[in-house]
């Protein structure tokens, strides 16, 4: 792709980046509306959320994209945590009030893109032929103790 291009279209390779890395509309909205309701429901908004994305062509074919490309460069495998892990988990965590945000968003993060690589990449049986309900169901508790339960 011509540089030009990018410039032209994006701004910066950064924007670029963060427009292919980013499924998700605005981040504040984002962590409003995983904040917005019983704290004991966050992980399974969480777990909807991300079952919901993945389950959109456009948005999973950009995640996957992005996590193969995060897998052979180091370089973007950073930009992903940060963006991620660093932007978007570890804010809903610190205001969920609980100790070891970072930890804690690194762990939720794991299990994202393991349920993306094992459904989508991988194509395991069972998790391509379970439902939306099914698999938030089996994903939401797990994330709910990462995000505010007991990880020691």
């Amino acid at each position: 792709m011509d540089a030009a291009l990018v410039a032209y279209f994006f701004g910066s390779k950064r924007e670029l980046f963060d427009e292919v890395v980013n499924p998700f509309s605005d981040s504040s909205a984002l962590i409003a509306r995983l904040l917005d309701g019983d704290p004991r429901l966050v992980g399974e908004r969480l777990a909807r959320l991300v079952i919901e994305a993945l389950d959109d062509t456009g948005r999973r074919e950009r995640i996957l994209g992005t996590i193969r490309t995060a897998a052979v460069e180091a370089d973007t495998a950073r930009k992903v945590g940060e963006k991620f892990t660093t932007e978007l988990l570890e804010p809903v965590v610190s205001q969920l009030g609980v100790a070891q945000a970072p930890l804690r968003a690194a762990l939720v993060m794991s299990q994202i893109l393991g349920l993306a690589l094992a459904r989508h990449v991988v194509g395991l049986d069972d998790l391509t032929s379970a439902s939306q309900d099914e698999l938030v169901a089996a994903l939401a508790p797990t994330l709910q103790r990462y995000l505010v339960g007991d990880i020691s």
